[in-house]
């Protein structure tokens, strides 16, 4: 059977801005990186290439190419009518974008081909499916919600992906719009291009083995292996100017992936068929490429690397001299002082398989060179022998977070490898420490942070005589000396006992039980952790209906919580009611069935939501004795 764009059946609400399509405003830092994440793992991790060839190609192409363009206009007229009156700036915005690209007989497309592995159905099953992987765990970037990012650059919410691996290919596309009924049945908000089976299921495979016409020029330029990825309705980042689109590219490129570029493990090639514009990033271009946003002191709003920062790096990798290994066979140090301006602070940019990570790992940040000349240094870590791990190569990796930018799960580490890597990084800050060499010591001392402001310019602070506090005589008694008085409780006191919840990171899909008024006082559905809690946190359950104000309001309004009368989870009772309930200790992984009872009923069931936080069982004890 032909291939169709499916929108299978389902009972969950999800409109026009749900988490995956609101992630992000569009900008290129985001989408540019996780492309070129998944072909730099592609390609010289996984098809063992010397390097990997990126192109990306801006073009303009007939409408009727899209595939399943017609089941795509139903499923969207059926969605708009359903949200009928948009209430919010964010639906209006989309409604209208992916109306103005459907009224019109062409579309924008951002191709990006790759010389990596390939597809196969197994690839292609984890890269559309949500949370999935089938990446190796020591790889740049991840497959799974991943390729989300890249639909913020989709005015139509849809993009496409085929590939050819061993002489064979396979193709699929995933669109994103609303839930909406047709014919009385309810249809989900994530839309496929596949073969059409009784029973819909990802997991059975049956992705197209025939390459639609969008993609088919590209397609061509692959010999024996390689992907290529679309994205359709492509808006140009929302640049005013269509042709700062390639810029950004090349930027994004240079700063995030400077050491693969640098050692010649990655070419990026651009070309927009619209403007006549190309442009190559290469070990030669670089410089080029990075000098114009030298001056830039902060980074984009959506991006992590401000281009100073990147190109002291380029300029450290060009003058600056290798250190020897002080940690492992995994680690290359290049060091450059910053001589004849002691105003500039020190920093240590990290990168991984040629991927920008951080610029703030723990004992490498600017707080931690603060006695000593000024310097900037690059951290090179490289899988050098797959077959015999390095043991700080795999510690930073596991303690990397799932945009691959900071080492966020540093804390999720066990605590004899937290223990090793914290000792790693402080040998190699020490070795840092002693290249660049002390400041000059004076009887004052700079205070720590004094006149620090974004970017990588410190106002040198006027020494000052170290502060020793005044010798005080013995106050009159006020009642008041070694305790608080009777009924008053002392400000450290409560400081100390103050409850704080953390969120809990977590997917749920919530369907609200409507009855005969339209509203609900029943909320159902399923949650699954996606974070594993400590044997002394508790979980707790939220329910709340969502403001509908715009995240970009200076005053917006916030989300309202609603109540809750009982619960059972996994058809077990659990809490007792109130603001919150607690939830039994769930694995890392399981879906959990709920069903909540509200303690009074919403009006409006297509904006209730959960949340999941967590509480040191030190803290709910704390609360449970001030109630």
């Amino acid at each position: 059977m032909q291939p169709t764009l499916i929108f299978p059946e389902t009972w969950q609400l999800d409109g026009f801005t749900t988490n995956v399509t609101s992630r992000q405003a569009g900008e290129a830092d985001p989408v540019i990186r996780e492309l070129l994440q998944n072909c730099l793992d592609a390609a010289l991790r996984e098809a063992h290439r010397p390097r990997a060839e990126v192109h990306f190609t801006i073009a303009r192409r007939s409408l009727q190419d899209l595939p399943g363009v017609s089941e795509y206009g139903r499923a969207f007229k059926a969605a708009k009518n359903e949200v009928k009156e948009p209430t919010t700036n964010d639906v209006r915005q989309a409604v209208k974008r992916i109306e103005d690209v459907l009224a019109s007989r062409e579309m924008n497309v951002l191709f990006c081909r790759d010389n990596g592995i390939g597809l196969d159905q197994n690839r292609m099953k984890a890269l559309v499916s949500e949370g999935q992987s089938d990446k190796a765990t020591r790889g740049a970037g991840s497959y799974g919600l991943g390729h989300l990012t890249a639909y913020a650059a989709s005015d139509l919410r849809y993009v496409l992906y085929a590939g050819r691996q061993q002489g064979n290919v396979v193709a699929s596309g995933h669109a994103i719009l609303a839930s909406h009924v047709r014919s009385g049945t309810r249809h989900s908000a994530h839309g496929f291009w596949r073969a059409p089976t009784d029973v819909f299921s990802l997991e059975d495979g049956n992705f197209p083995t025939q390459i639609p016409d969008l993609l088919h020029d590209e397609m061509s330029r692959i010999a024996d292996s390689g992907s290529v990825v679309a994205i359709a309705g492509f808006n140009y980042f929302h640049e005013e100017k269509p042709s700062a689109a390639l810029d950004d590219i090349c930027r994004v490129a240079a700063l995030n992936f400077m050491g693969a570029i640098w050692e010649d493990k990655m070419v990026v090639s651009v070309h927009d068929e619209i403007t006549g514009q190309s442009a190559r990033v290469d070990c030669h271009t670089l410089e080029t490429i990075l000098l114009p946003v030298s001056k830039q002191q902060r980074a984009p709003a959506k991006g992590w690397l401000a281009g100073s920062q990147g190109y002291r790096a380029l300029q450290t990798l060009q003058t600056g001299r290798r250190l020897d290994n002080p940690v492992d066979r995994s680690v290359q140090v290049h060091f450059r002082p910053l001589e004849g301006d002691s105003r500039e602070r020190s920093r240590v940019q990290v990168f991984r398989d040629g991927m920008w990570i951080t610029n703030s790992a723990p004992r490498l940040d600017t707080s931690a060179f603060g006695g000593v000349l000024g310097f900037d240094a690059v951290v090179m870590l490289s899988d050098a022998d797959p077959e015999n791990h390095t043991e700080f190569y795999d510690l930073i990796r596991n303690s990397e977070g799932p945009e691959h930018r900071d080492l966020t799960k540093l804390r999720e580490l066990e605590r004899s490898d937290k223990k090793l890597l914290d000792g790693m990084l402080n040998c190699l800050a020490e070795q840092l420490r002693a290249e660049a060499g002390a400041l000059s010591s004076e009887s004052g001392f700079t205070p720590t942070g004094f006149a620090v402001f974004d970017g990588d310019v410190q106002r040198v602070a006027e020494r000052i005589p170290r502060f020793r506090q005044r010798s005080r005589g013995t106050r009159k008694s006020s009642g008041l000396e070694g305790g608080s008085a009777p009924g008053q409780r002392s400000r450290e006191r409560t400081r100390r006992d103050r409850v704080t919840s953390s969120a809990v990171a977590f997917r749920s899909s919530v369907r609200p039980r409507l009855d005969e008024s339209g509203g609900t006082s029943t909320v159902i559905g399923q949650v699954l952790l996606d974070e594993k809690l400590t044997s002394n946190e508790e979980l707790y359950l939220r329910v709340y209906v969502e403001s509908g104000s715009d995240a970009s309001c200076e005053q917006p309004l916030r989300n309202q919580q609603v109540p809750i009368a009982h619960a059972t989870i996994n058809g077990v009772a659990v809490g007792r009611g109130g603001q919150e309930i607690a939830v039994p200790q769930i694995i890392d992984g399981q879906v959990v069935e709920f069903e909540v009872a509200l303690g009074r009923p919403v009006t409006d069931p297509g904006l209730v939501r959960i949340e999941l936080v967590s509480r040191s069982t030190q803290s709910s004890h704390r609360q449970e004795v001030a109630q």
